[in-house]
């Protein structure tokens, strides 16, 4: 007897002509409907925004100096936007003090002068004094582990600062507000949201200000600013890659991105639990061989399966290898 198994499936059935024709189309209007939101008509016209701030150095100072972006794929983006303004409906329709998308302007004084950007909190909570920020993920493991990124950072206490000073708290004061952000798995692998929640701290502010005012001095001096992002980042989701890093090497070098070194971290955990679920379950199969019935919550029963000989191509792809360093560190 075997284990209960499925064969090995066959390549999926190919598109035809009128398929393909469909498929194509509407790829590109979700892409024309991305490149024409209202964040990228901001873009377009140069402007940096709250959620600009803390994601590239080096991409912000290209858009001060009016470099225009190649197209770069739009899908995760329209995919987030989607399940977020559809969260924040949802969220409206229980929360009565529930503010969406508000315009919101914050004024920062750096060295390098006066800065007055805007943006658009995700839910303004005017009576609970709270402002959220809804984000998706592939899975959760990452943001329970790294919290914000310091761009989730800046925009959250830049949104509350802005949303005090227009006003929207009444009479509370800043310093009784708080921050967060929701995470959604994008993929539906985790049934639960995780949300990161603090009090309002200045002192984010004042690093997205300095934060600015070094990128300010990158455009001024006509120098590179800081590329923040790990260059595979980029690679998937700036249209600046082509012209930015796509002549950088790819020589081996010491990772030090933090979320990037929490990914490793994952991953190695990962294949031990992948390893240790294999043994488990051939300890449990040797001692189940023969039995069938419930346990009342789970149906035991064993089937045979024939051998077949299934012929198919598989496509190419990238494989993912991360493997334990030999002697010191």
């Amino acid at each position: 007897m075997t284990d209960e198994i499925t064969e090995e499936a066959p390549p999926a059935r190919g598109m035809n002509r009128d398929e393909e024709q469909m498929a194509d189309a509407i790829y590109a209007a979700i892409m024309h409907a991305s490149r024409y939101s209202e964040r990228s008509l901001q873009a377009g016209e140069f402007r940096v925004g709250i959620s600009d701030l803390g994601y590239c150095s080096e991409r912000t100072r290209r858009m001060l100096g009016q470099e225009v972006p190649e197209d770069s794929d739009e899908l995760a983006a329209f995919i987030g936007t989607a399940v977020g303004d559809h969260t924040e409906q949802a969220l409206a329709a229980v929360w009565d003090d529930a503010i969406l998308k508000s315009e919101v302007s914050v004024v920062l004084e750096g060295d390098g002068g006066t800065y007055q950007i805007t943006g658009h909190p995700d839910i303004v909570r005017s009576e609970h004094g709270l402002v959220v920020d809804v984000k998706t993920a592939r899975g959760l493991a990452v943001p329970r582990r790294t919290g914000p990124s310091q761009s989730q950072q800046f925009q959250r206490h830049l949104y509350a600062k802005g949303a005090w000073e227009a006003g929207l708290f009444g009479y509370m004061g800043l310093e009784d507000v708080q921050v967060a952000n929701a995470w959604i798995d994008r993929a539906a692998d985790h049934h639960e949201i995780h949300v990161a929640m603090e009090p309002f701290n200045p002192d984010v502010v004042t690093a997205a200000t300095q934060w600015l005012d070094d990128v300010v001095y990158a455009f001024l001096h006509d120098e590179t600013a800081r590329k923040e992002p790990p260059r595979q980042v980029c690679e998937a989701t700036c249209g600046f890659f082509g012209t930015c890093r796509a002549l950088e090497t790819d020589v081996s070098g010491l990772i030090t991105d933090e979320t990037t070194l929490i990914a490793v971290d994952l991953y190695q955990e990962g294949l031990a639990l992948e390893k240790r679920g294999r043994q488990l379950k051939d300890q449990a199969n040797a001692a189940l061989v023969g039995v069938s019935g419930s346990t009342g919550e789970f149906s035991v029963r064993w089937t045979h399966v024939n051998g077949t000989r299934v012929e198919y191509d598989r496509n190419s792809y990238d494989r993912l290898i991360i493997s334990k360093l030999k002697g010191p560190r």
